[in-house]
């Protein structure tokens, strides 16, 4: 991979940490809008640049807190693809986060498990206390009764 122009990288960083200051602000619509623009500098192709990593992963943190998870996800799963995005706890977190609170369980409970191998169980401290007993539920139904193929093979 290459590094970034220093000129564009300066920028970039500039722009991506006045959007972190909006998101602790809580005004959120601004940090997207500055993430958005930090991203719109990257040369394409996008997935060389570990900075689109932390700029999608910003993006959907944001939208998170809009309590956008749907497009959140979008996000989330984009990063996972980009670089270092695979080996990334917070990633797979925040993407737990965001299907369980759509509804979509079992792709949850896959994340947050991958989260919680990835970075341990202090991956779950400052965040709302369901995901970890959801996850911890479901480790326990897991070793009680593990996934079989049986009901997936034709009768005999």
């Amino acid at each position: 991979m290459n590094n970034l122009p220093k000129e564009i990288a300066l920028i970039i960083d500039a722009l991506c940490v006045e959007g972190d200051r909006c998101a602790e602000a809580e005004n959120y619509e601004t940090a997207i809008a500055k993430y958005e623009e930090a991203w719109n500098l990257l040369p394409p192709p996008h997935n060389q640049w570990p900075a689109a990593t932390w700029i999608l992963m910003s993006i959907a943190d944001s939208y998170f807190a809009l309590d956008q998870s749907e497009t959140a996800i979008e996000f989330l799963l984009d990063a996972i693809e980009f670089p270092d995005g695979e080996d990334n706890p917070f990633l797979y977190l925040r993407l737990g986060q965001c299907l369980y609170d759509t509804n979509q369980l079992d792709d949850a409970a896959k994340a947050l498990e991958e989260a919680l191998r990835l970075g341990g169980e202090q991956m779950f401290e400052g965040e709302e206390p369901r995901y970890l007993l959801f996850l911890k539920n479901h480790l326990k139904v897991m070793k009680i009764a593990p996934p079989s193929n049986r009901f997936n093979r034709p009768l005999s």
